[in-house]
Order: C-alpha cells, then structure tokens, then sequence
C-alpha cells in the first residue's frame, strides 16, 4: 500500500466539502488543497459539458467521500466509467497513476471479495420543513442539518460508549439547531440507522434531549 502523505486538516474553501474514507481519497484531496481547484473547475477540466456541472460536482465529492473512490458503480453517468472518472481525475490533478494502481487493484480485489464488515451508523434528526417553492437544490442543502457526524471508529465501540456518544451528539445537535433552522423547521426526533452489507439491519429511534427517552 502506497504511504500518503498526511492529509490537510485545516481545510480550505476547495476542500472542506470532502470528508475521505480511503487513503487515496485523502492524497487526491490533498492534491485539489495544493492545486486550489474548486470542484466547478475539476470537472471542466475532465471534460464535462456545462450543464453538467453540478451532477458532476455531486458525483466528484461521492468518489472522494466513498471508500471505494466510486469504483463499486455506486454513482455512475453518461459521461464517464468509474474507472474512467477516476482516471480523468488523476490527469487534471496531475497525480501518476502507476504509483497507486496497487491500491486501485485493492479496492476492486475487495469488492468482489468483501471481508465480513461491520454493521456502519448513521444518526440524523427528523425534521419537518415548510418549504414553499424551493427547488430541490435548497431541499438538499437544508436536509444536511439534519445529518450528524459520528466517529470514525464508532461501530468498534462497546454498547456503552456508543450510547454515550449518542446522547452527546443528540444534545448537542438539538442546542444548536432547536431555534435555529431555515424553513421553519421543527426537530421531531432522532434515529440511530444501522446497516451491513448495505442492508438496514435495525433502526433506533430517540426522542428529543427534554424527553427522559435519550
């Protein structure tokens, strides 16, 4: 496995919107940082028409947010193959290719042979909006908040620390946005989802921090 580079933790405008989940995904970031590329210009350069360009952004972040750079078909277009996405983008970023084929070779090793995975969380509030006449561009950015991070090594940790965690980043969410949000909108609940093999294998669902539910 070829050893990156540390990867940027101050990120700037060009960058902040990737959150990497392969080592790969981490240089090629690091690469757009030192580039100060914005997205818009990435995919110009690879060749995408004009009024592609924000499909195109949205499937560049999901390549570098994907653990599998987007090689397991995941987010596909008329424009281009996995393969040859990631390709273009090596190109544009000036990045040799032959030095990371071995990692390339991996990621598709491992999605036809797939170890035995962890169950993966995601924890988001719901919310209900009163959206009038907004476009599903503003739909997509408000239904963000609704997200909340967890830590990287969360499906590691015992069932105590991972309540834990939980009930912490509930609060947290609930102080910062309960008389806050766009549109009106009004935090209901919160659901921990578990899934394997991409498969949702149990839903939890929380009530709000005042509730002697969390």
């Amino acid at each position: 496995m070829f050893n990156i580079m540390s990867h940027i933790i101050n990120q700037s405008k060009y960058t902040r919107r990737y959150q990497p989940r392969h080592s790969l995904a981490k240089y090629i970031i690091d690469q757009i940082e030192l580039s100060e590329l914005r997205p818009q210009n990435i995919v110009k350069e690879m060749g995408y028409p004009t009024k592609h360009t924000i499909p195109a952004c949205d499937r560049l972040r999901h390549v570098l947010c994907n653990r599998y750079l987007g090689l397991d078909g995941s987010y596909m277009d008329k424009y281009l193959t996995a393969d040859e996405f990631l390709a273009k983008l090596f190109e544009v970023l000036e990045i040799p290719y032959q030095p990371f084929a071995e990692d390339i070779a991996q990621i598709k090793h491992d999605l036809v042979n797939p170890p035995k995975s962890l169950c993966t969380y995601s924890l988001r509030a719901e919310i209900d909006f009163e959206f009038v006449n907004a476009n599903w561009m503003v739909r997509c950015g408000v239904s963000r908040l609704a997200h909340i991070r967890l830590p990287n090594d969360f499906s590691e940790m015992n069932k105590a620390k991972r309540t834990s965690i939980i009930k912490d980043a509930i609060y947290d969410h609930y102080q910062q946005y309960v008389s806050g949000l766009p549109y009106d909108g009004v935090i209901k609940s919160y659901q921990l989802i578990a899934e394997q093999n991409n498969e949702v294998i149990e839903t939890i669902a929380y009530g709000l921090p005042k509730s002697s539910n969390v």
